[in-house]
């Protein structure tokens, strides 16, 4: 039985055996894992849907939960072909690289690459990872795991299933997040039978291929599968892509450009500015690993208070406001643009819409911002070949063979519906008091759907 327990909101009592998953309570314990607390699983979400306050660290353990019950079923079935330690190996490496999987997010997440986007989250993960002070580096060395866990997200460990149960489209973070995303924004669309799932996982081999790789029981599982699918599709339409959450990630993004851009044109840091925002903005994020693990959005959320208060001369006027507005959730207002919006004569609307905003006193580059979300919902295995990106068509399975894709018109209408068909939101975010005149200049390129 297990002896570590932690509890959680969506998954009831986690638990962690202190001796067969020793390893994966102290890497919890550590430091680089503890910072993922003050980074917020959904960024700026919660300025709309203010029950979204869970974190990086709440997920990760999470995953690292839904792995471990993703990897028993199959083996309480049968189905995991390594036998004895060799099973226990393969398991903790499951289990260890789905925990770690968020390790390398910065601020505001996805937001922070879109500044400083030197590097993704994925390979400051594998800089954390191994770096040679750090204690997950040390706790995996000790451990001999190392390269292990680096090549479940190259997609290069064997047995292949494993990546499979880290990374993709019916994997361990998504089952997690799915519903804990839902659960937290106060939303139904993210609900899926998760218990049938597990109970439906097969491994299975793909033509040729003598690599066992996740799948689904095809006589009982697909419309569990096709359940799931369509619930993340939801949670993209009606929550991640939310209008007032996409200008307030605008908004925290734009600050954060603020920042460097200050710097650039005259070396203006904000007074008071914390060492690592210091270092960051001077590096343009060329961090060393100890430096990055300092940032998060605590600290970026308390230098943006005290810089929305700070005298006028002592932070950049534009930073100085954007922050008040953040902090304040004096958020941006939006509009939809419809697809003629790039047809001729919007290029000409915007400029003229851009010298109004400089009459204004608002810089256009600051305080007229165009957001572009775009998701797709679903990959087929041709999409995948084309782009050259792993796999994601999630396999339907009978006697140890992928028999069909959940892809197929034959098997999903519905899923084949929306298969590599990217669903795309342009939208321009600012200030409210503009909204007039953002309307009238732009009036035939503003779409009448709502979001």
């Amino acid at each position: 039985m297990p002896s570590k327990y932690l509890r959680d909101p969506i998954h009831g009592s986690i638990g962690f055996d202190k001796e067969r998953e020793k390893l994966v309570v102290d890497l919890i314990n550590t430091r680089e894992f503890q910072r993922l607390r003050r980074i917020r699983q959904l960024g700026a979400l919660y300025l709309t849907f203010h029950g979204a306050e869970h974190t990086r660290f709440t997920h990760s353990i999470g995953v690292a939960h839904m792995a471990k019950r993703m990897f028993d079923s199959l083996q309480a079935s049968g189905q995991i072909p390594q036998k004895g330690k060799s099973a226990e190996r393969v398991r903790l490496v499951a289990i260890v690289a789905a925990l770690l999987h968020d390790l390398g997010h910065g601020p505001f997440s996805h937001l922070y690459e879109k500044v400083f986007n030197d590097r993704r989250h994925e390979e400051w993960t594998r800089l954390i990872i191994r770096h040679g002070r750090g204690e997950v580096g040390r706790l995996l060395r000790r451990a001999g795991l190392v390269d292990e866990v680096l090549a479940v997200y190259q997609r290069r460990y064997r047995p292949s299933f494993v990546s499979d149960i880290v990374s993709s489209q019916l994997d361990a973070d998504r089952l997690d997040y799915l519903l804990r995303d839902s659960f937290m924004s106060g939303v139904a669309y993210g609900r899926y039978d998760l218990e049938w799932i597990l109970t439906n996982l097969m491994l299975a081999r793909r033509g040729r291929d003598p690599d066992l790789r996740l799948a689904i029981n095809a006589g009982k599982g697909y419309h569990a599968a096709e359940q799931f699918i369509i619930g993340r599709h939801l949670m993209y339409e009606q929550v991640y892509y939310h209008k007032t959450s996409r200008a307030a990630e605008q908004m925290i993004r734009t600050a954060m450009q603020r920042m460097v851009d200050a710097h650039r044109a005259g070396g203006r840091l904000p007074d008071p500015c914390p060492a690592p925002i210091r270092r960051l903005i001077e590096t343009r994020g060329n961090l060393p690993v100890e430096d990055y693990l300092r940032l998060d959005d605590w600290l970026f959320l308390s230098a943006f208070a005290e810089w929305s208060v700070a005298p006028a001369e002592a932070v950049d006027p534009i930073l100085r406001d954007l922050c008040g507005r953040i902090v304040n959730r004096k958020l941006f207002k939006t509009v939809r643009l419809s697809a003629e919006a790039k047809q001729k004569g919007f290029s000409q609307a915007m400029t003229s819409l851009a010298e109004t905003f400089r009459r204004r006193g608002l810089d256009p580059r600051y305080y007229l911002l165009d957001d572009d979300a775009t998701d797709l919902p679903y990959r087929d295995l041709a999409y995948a070949d084309r782009m050259g990106t792993a796999p994601e068509d999630i396999g339907l399975a009978r006697g140890g063979r992928i028999v069909a894709y959940l892809s197929e018109r034959a098997v999903s209408p519905l899923i084949d519906s929306i298969r590599n068909e990217p669903r795309r939101l342009q939208r321009l975010c600012f200030p409210g008091a503009m909204r007039r005149e953002v309307e009238r200049r732009l009036k035939p390129f503003i779409s009448s759907e709502r979001q």
